[in-house]
């Protein structure tokens, strides 16, 4: 049981803090724009700060499924990789249609995925408001 916990802990842990940097980063990019940004039209505002946060969200939901399904390959849970990037997306997102399950000795490493996927909506949400909230109060100069 403290196996999973701590594997899982130390993956949920590293998914937050991928996603955190990544978001930190585009923080940064958008700074450096910033001037651009200040003379640009509202919906090119929008358009360019939704399109950065929408990819990397995309990339950063996707590094989250491939690392938990290496977990579960690395861990021999599964053979081969497609029911391990199965079974990591669809507990990812919290779906869990239950047509593959975890053996006995491993299912809280399910439970925390999904508590995994469900943190990464909550930081996602957090993040695209906050983003929507910026674009809008910079000032137009048209």
């Amino acid at each position: 049981m403290f196996i999973q916990l701590f594997i899982g802990s130390s993956l949920l842990l590293f998914s937050l803090l991928f996603s955190a940097l990544g978001f930190w980063i585009i923080e940064a990019r958008l700074y450096q724009l910033r001037f651009w940004l200040r003379r640009a039209r509202m919906s090119m505002r929008m358009l360019v700060f939704l399109s950065m946060a929408s990819v990397w969200i995309l990339v950063q939901l996707t590094v989250a499924v491939w690392m938990w399904a290496a977990c579960f390959w690395s861990l021999g849970i599964f053979e081969t990789w497609e029911p391990a990037v199965y079974f990591a997306l669809v507990s990812f997102t919290t779906l869990g249609f239950g047509d593959i399950l975890l053996p006995q000795d491993w299912r809280l490493l399910g439970g925390i995925t999904a508590m995994n996927g469900l943190l990464n909506v909550g930081v996602v949400t957090a993040i695209l408001v906050e983003f929507l909230r910026q674009a809008r109060l910079a000032p137009e100069d048209n």
